[in-house]
């Protein structure tokens, strides 16, 4: 019986995800353990379709509980959220910085340490520099002095051999105004690879250069 219920509370988390009805789903999470068990394992979720709309879901559900007053829940997830890019943890939660980043985009009073220290761990690690470059770029100029504080490892990720990375880092780059980047992003001028992109809520795909000219129309 709690199998078959598990089954059918997941895949209505996946109906809600994919009609992004985060207010039902975060409401649902607060009503019933089920529904927050489903939807936290997320975190650890391959596919950007989902993994995306679930984080801002998750977004939402720590909003609500910080509006009544559990503040400190909201940043012990987070911490929980921090020990699983460690290798220590025992798995590595890949959806972690872009799910910080939803939750400080609705809480911006808890952009400090944490922002800083999606940064510090993510530039770190080859693997999580992609989902590190998403959270510089949703939380945008907030994110100025911190990426000044990391500019030689953000800078770094210019170095990539990825399309994906290069279009990312040009993206972020220029949705934070970040203007020591200016001249890594220029020499993209003339990289055609398609890169996809989440932005506001939906998928862009364009090709490097076009990601690389408007973040430098951004600078100015």
């Amino acid at each position: 019986m709690g199998t078959i219920m598990s089954s059918k509370t997941s895949q209505e988390v996946v109906e809600l995800l994919r009609k992004k009805e985060y207010d039902i789903l975060s409401n649902l999470c607060l009503q019933e353990k089920g529904y927050w068990k489903s939807l936290r394992s997320y975190v650890y979720e391959p596919d950007e379709e989902l993994y995306h709309p679930a984080a801002e879901a998750i977004a939402r559900y720590w909003f609500r509980q910080w509006q009544t007053g559990e503040e400190e829940a909201v940043r012990e997830y987070i911490r929980v959220l921090l020990w699983s890019l460690n290798d220590e943890s025992g798995g590595i939660g890949w959806n972690a910085p872009q799910i910080i980043a939803e939750i400080i985009s609705l809480i911006p009073e808890i952009m400090m340490p944490y922002a800083s220290m999606v940064v510090d761990r993510t530039m770190e690690e080859s693997l999580l520099v992609p989902a590190g470059l998403w959270a510089i770029g949703r939380l945008g100029k907030s994110m100025q002095p911190i990426v000044r504080f990391f500019d030689q490892s953000v800078l770094s990720t210019f170095g990539s051999s990825d399309p994906g990375t290069l279009g990312l880092s040009a993206w972020a780059l220029g949705e934070a105004g970040f203007a020591p980047a200016i001249t890594s992003i220029e020499l993209l001028k003339d990289r055609g690879e398609p890169v996809r992109i989440y932005v506001n809520g939906r998928f862009e795909t364009k090709p490097v250069k076009q990601w690389a000219w408007e973040a430098i129309l951004k600078m100015y």
